[in-house]
């Protein structure tokens, strides 16, 4: 089954029906979302900024408010059953394990992984001839090529996927860890710190991993390349810029919620990561209305 849907102007989206629900031993179903203009996207406590051809691919949607910043801005909501080998063979996904992870995750939460850094465009090429598929009544032959195309399209999506995929943004519900790989394990560990708003210490986020202290900060390390404190700070850092971006909260409130002890620790701290003051900053890329003496 394959469908697609133009969506324009502020919309709320919501998959209804869990994807697990869905998925038999040789189906999976899976939900993409692009971005045909830069757009705000807001999920629970979560908010951040799309680009255009930016793409979501999610397990489902839930509780989605989408904000283009164009008046004329949409979306192209891609809703479609891949069948695959039992097991997954190369051919589908070039043997990526990230999206074999999110095919097989048994959480029975929503989850996305956000793609960016797209410009060339091929995949928004691939999503059109999906597109054109979508409207013929199907027969054997449309069937074939969807899902060659739907693979091709995943493949694209993963080909230099490090460069693409915005950990900070996406919503990994892994969290048994252990076993992941690479790609999960780090994005399981951001999904779970932005959540805390980076507040949230190394004997506590090593507890919910259900790791000894000194062996997660060893993995992260590993994955990061950076102790855990610094990439604390920069889940932080990135935090804060989404919120001077887009919202007109005062610098005290974003300083709080973040855990900074009061504003002249935060000021600092951002502006030895970004260059500019916390005032500078949103003054130069806001996209709200400055809440006044914020300068």
């Amino acid at each position: 089954m394959l469908t697609v849907t133009r969506l324009a102007g502020e919309q709320d989206l919501t998959t209804t029906t869990s994807a697990f629900a869905r998925k038999t031993s040789h189906t999976f179903h899976v939900d993409l979302l692009e971005c045909l203009e830069d757009s705000i996207l807001s999920a629970s406590s979560r908010r951040f900024s799309l680009k255009k051809f930016d793409i979501i691919v999610a397990t489902g949607f839930k509780q989605v408010h989408l904000t283009p910043l164009a008046a004329s801005g949409s979306f192209r909501l891609l809703q479609l059953d891949l069948t695959y080998p039992d097991p997954l063979n190369q051919y589908l996904v070039a043997n990526n394990a990230l999206i074999h992870d999110l095919m097989n995750d048994k959480s029975g939460k929503y989850a996305y992984i956000v793609f960016k850094n797209l410009d060339d465009q091929l995949c928004f090429n691939y999503l059109n001839a999906l597109e054109v598929l979508s409207r013929r009544q199907a027969d054997e032959y449309d069937n074939f090529q969807i899902q060659r195309l739907a693979g091709l399209l995943f493949t694209e999506l993963l080909h230099r996927h490090r460069e693409k995929i915005s950990k900070s943004s996406s919503n990994f519900p892994r969290k048994n860890v252990r076993h992941a790989n690479r790609d999960a394990q780090s994005g399981a560990i951001m999904t779970y710190l932005a959540a805390k708003s980076g507040r949230v210490s190394l004997k506590e986020a090593a507890a919910y991993f259900g790791y000894q202290a000194n062996y997660f900060s060893r993995l992260c390390r590993k994955l990061f390349a950076m102790d855990f404190v610094h990439l604390r700070r920069n889940i932080r850092i990135n935090l804060a810029r989404e919120q001077l971006r887009l919202t007109n909260k005062t610098l005290e409130e974003i300083a709080s919620e973040l855990g900074y002890q009061d504003l002249s620790s935060f000021s600092k701290a951002f502006s030895e990561a970004s260059g500019l003051t916390p005032g500078r900053f949103r003054k130069k890329y806001g996209l709200t209305e400055q809440p006044p003496g914020q300068n």
